[in-house]
């Protein structure tokens, strides 16, 4: 999903802003945004944000001065689609929306044709019966998916999907980090050894929330940070910047299953598997390296 904000009024008429799935574009007068727009001066310096999930497109207003207006009405944050008019500053928008786009989320070229059909497998636990710490047998198979001999568990949440989880981070004492050094996203990789307090929380409370994803690697929490950073800020073809939010459950099970080999191979780095709840939160679609596309695994956890 690619969503066009074309100007058709103002002073840049006839530019053209791309934001993909997965990213949050900030508009405004100043360098301070990530597509500057100096020669509109009623612009506020941070004036509004495009955030498109891959499945909806959202604006919202930064706390500008003039405000920012979807179709003639003031608004705080609005879904738009297809058609929608934006009014900010001196300039006026119009929402265009790719569903299709050409490139996947990790930022190279998709084939016409996909040479290797993707292999996908369902796998049904059955009835493991409720663990100490009071989890149910869903929740318990669950975590029997996540811990494989050898590898290390990490997940990486966003705080902006709920505020307590940087207490829960504090609070737990498990290893964990930023996943974003520049602080323009709340986001966090957290070690997840077993037995780990943060998984009763992540898995009681986080799951079907979308809190983000579960990984596997051989590697440490500090490698597996430095390679997923590398994703959080990307460019667009034309050069302009714009935050890859593919912690999001709904980008990754739009965009995994759409990887070429290659793009696999750039995206996984250090980690063997990623698991992520589905749309129904009874199912979890774990994600693996395979010669070819990566592997989809249903687990049916009900």
């Amino acid at each position: 999903m690619v969503v066009i904000l074309e100007a058709v009024s103002g002073p840049v008429l006839g530019r053209r802003i791309e934001v993909r799935g997965g990213s949050i574009v900030r508009i405004g007068r100043t360098g301070k945004s990530d597509h500057p727009i100096s020669e509109d001066g009623y612009l506020s310096g941070l004036h509004f944000s495009v955030e498109c999930d891959g499945t909806q497109c959202r604006v919202r207003d930064l706390g500008s001065s003039n405000g920012t207006f979807v179709n003639g009405s003031r608004v705080t944050e609005q879904v738009v689609q297809e058609g929608d008019s934006v009014v900010a500053g001196g300039s006026t928008f119009v929402i265009r929306v790719d569903l299709l786009p050409s490139i996947t989320g990790v930022g190279m070229t998709r084939a016409a044709t996909v040479p290797t059909p993707l292999a996908v497998a369902t796998k049904v636990i059955g009835e493991p019966a409720p663990q100490p710490g009071g989890y149910s047998p869903a929740q318990t198979a669950l975590l029997n998916a996540l811990y494989a001999p050898g590898e290390e568990v990490f997940a990486v949440v966003d705080a902006s999907r709920d505020s307590r989880i940087p207490a829960f981070l504090d609070a737990a004492g498990e290893p964990y980090t930023s996943l974003d050094t520049s602080g323009r996203v709340a986001a966090y990789v957290v070690a997840l050894p077993a037995e780990a307090r943060l998984a009763h929380v992540f898995v009681k409370d986080g799951w079907g929330h979308g809190w983000g994803f579960y990984g596997t690697s051989k590697a440490g929490l500090e490698t597996v940070r430095a390679h997923f950073t590398s994703f959080v800020s990307l460019q667009t073809p034309s050069g302009a910047a714009m935050t890859f939010r593919f912690w999001d459950p709904r980008v990754l099970r739009a965009m995994v299953p759409a990887m070429l080999p290659e793009e696999a191979d750039a995206f996984f780095g250090p980690c063997e598997r990623i698991i992520v709840e589905a749309e129904k939160p009874v199912m979890a679609l774990e994600f693996s390296r395979s010669p070819g596309r990566p592997r989809q695994q249903t687990i049916v956890l009900a």
